[in-house]
């Protein structure tokens, strides 16, 4: 395994531990849960690099994890666990001793809502493009009868065939420092229709709006041009000043500060003195304020 460290919320540093040949991810506590989107896309471009480099040939032999796997931390056997979350059924690979868990790539996107199952939908728009599927786990090509449907899992790795789900995805990596990315920067990540060649928004749209043509991302490689548009935009966000502790404590005393004043002195006042900032103004708002003491006084 290599420890790769990424970008949290609010600049914090956040350390996970990927196998390339395996495809897993080992999680201690809730790293995922913590990632800002130029986190997640540093993330998704090492599983791009490893599904990449180590992606088997077309009709090898199945290569399925072997188990029990072992945690790293205690070498315990990791027993098989299945959770159900707001996106749906996912599974891991759990530590007994709470040392954490491991997950392939394609359910750790599954569990944070990143991916959906392959949809006849998807599968006929992927067979008139006439484009290479691929394995979004393992990065094997996905023969002609998987495309076709004749089988709903990947021979190599035995993961599910699944699609990335390009709305939330781009909901997940345009955010930083807890703030969105804004809305003109979002949209210069388009994608190229595959049926007509224009561009489409898919932080909104999953169908071309001119030709109606599905949009599929069977794979990171298809999302990677996207998501290298998008980094630099992020990384020129900067995160919002902290308030000083006690700046309002220290404050000079003002009675224009105070709700009294904004919210019944001040209506009271004439337009031109209300929109003055002179000391004539204080003078008005004392004398009024004192001329309601002494009524409620009386």
């Amino acid at each position: 395994m290599r420890a790769v460290t990424l970008e949290g919320h609010y600049g914090q540093r956040i350390e996970m531990d990927l196998c390339a040949a395996c495809h897993l991810v080992w999680i201690d506590d809730l790293e995922s849960v913590r990632l800002s989107g130029l986190g997640w896309i540093s993330l998704l471009r090492h599983m791009h690099a490893d599904t990449s480099a180590a992606a088997p040939p077309t009709g090898g032999a199945a290569q399925a994890l072997r188990l029990p796997l072992t945690c790293p931390r205690c070498s315990a056997d990791l027993k098989p666990v299945r959770n159900l979350t707001r996106f749906g059924r996912t599974a891991a690979h759990e530590c007994p001793k709470a040392h954490g868990h491991y997950q392939t790539y394609a359910l750790l996107l599954a569990e944070r809502g990143l991916v959906r199952p392959l949809s006849p939908r998807d599968r006929t728009t992927l067979r008139s493009e006439h484009r290479d599927a691929t394995c979004l786990n393992c990065g094997a090509p996905l023969p002609a009868g998987a495309v076709a449907g004749a089988s709903e899992a990947c021979s190599h790795c035995a993961s599910p065939l699944v699609a990335l789900d390009l709305q939330r995805l781009m909901a997940s990596v345009t955010v930083r420092h807890a703030l969105p990315l804004p809305e003109d920067e979002a949209r210069l990540a388009r994608w190229a229709c595959r049926g007509c060649g224009d561009a489409v928004d898919p932080t909104r749209a999953s169908v071309c709006d001119r030709c109606g043509h599905t949009v599929v991302a069977p794979s990171l490689k298809d999302a990677m041009p996207m998501l290298d548009a998008l980094e630099p935009r992020l990384k020129q966000m900067r995160a919002p000043g902290a308030r000083p502790v006690g700046e309002r404590l220290r404050r000079p005393d003002d009675y224009r500060a105070t709700g009294f004043y904004r919210h019944i002195v001040r209506p009271l006042l004439p337009e031109s003195a209300r929109d003055a900032d002179a000391r004539s103004v204080g003078t008005i708002a004392v004398a009024v304020l004192a001329l309601m003491l002494l009524w409620l006084w009386l």
